[in-house]
């Protein structure tokens, strides 16, 4: 059984989002689950799963917007110290209806959880996740979309203000498995972003986001010149990871 990241943004169709819960929790907690086998399905454990009643396991959905009195069970709960190599995970169903205020609450807990604390966010529309949050979490799309295009997680990484944390950072590299190919591909889509940021915030008058703009692009200007050698992608974006969460 892979580990699970305490925080995920599961993005895509809601059914399957809440389907691929079920089944990570299952590889959690049977107590039948193996490496070849996954999990059995038919235990009690794995029908409580099923059910949304397993007590390893809260599930939290709205009724139409989130407010702060349907969250308030992640504080409430978090507040006691679990037992060790004990699980406990919230899952947040229609994440893309949290408001900015339930997002803002959420953040301490989704980034330094107490011990075995896990969350699972299912959305839909990953632009309707605060940036925040999303640099906060492994994230997971089931969108078919290609390492090539603009919807790339990678790509949606070095084209934030927000700056990621360097363990979601690397998860989402190492998953999206980029080619030296695909990288060329994406530093000229961010080329192409940046310079489309830098003309708009110098039209509105935003100075920071001008001059923040305007050092992403001589990095990456710098990147395209010297591409990464045969055998050296991943150090070139790390490298380049470092660079642009220093401007």
């Amino acid at each position: 059984m892979q580990n699970i990241p305490t925080a995920q943004l599961l993005i895509g169709n809601h059914i399957d989002l809440i389907k691929y819960a079920k089944q990570k929790l299952q590889e959690v907690f049977c107590q039948n689950y193996s490496d070849q086998n996954n999990s059995c399905k038919i235990c009690n454990i794995c029908r409580q799963i099923q059910e949304q009643q397993h007590v390893g396991s809260i599930w939290i959905k709205p009724e139409k917007l989130y407010t702060r009195d349907q969250i308030q069970i992640i504080f409430d709960t978090i507040a006691f110290k679990l037992e060790e190599n004990q699980k406990l995970f919230f899952i947040i169903q229609n994440a893309d209806f949290l408001n900015d205020a339930c997002s803002n609450s959420l953040l301490k807990s989704i980034e330094e959880p107490p011990a075995g604390y896990h969350f699972i966010l299912l959305a839909e529309r990953k632009n309707q996740i605060l940036p925040t949050i999303q640099s906060r979490c492994v994230i997971k799309s089931f969108y078919q979309n290609n390492n090539n295009s603009a919807d790339s997680d990678i790509f949606n990484i070095f084209s934030s203000y927000t700056t990621y944390l360097p363990d979601v950072y690397l998860k989402t590299f190492e998953a999206e498995n980029i080619t030296e190919k695909d990288t060329l591909e994406i530093l000229d889509k961010l080329l192409g972003f940046w310079l489309k940021e830098n003309k708009n915030s110098f039209l509105i008058g935003d100075k920071e986001k001008y001059n923040l703009s305007n050092n992403k692009i001589n990095i990456l200007k710098n990147a395209i010149e010297y591409p990464p050698m045969p055998g050296s992608n991943k150090i070139f974006w790390n490298n380049l990871y470092l660079q642009l969460n220093l401007t």
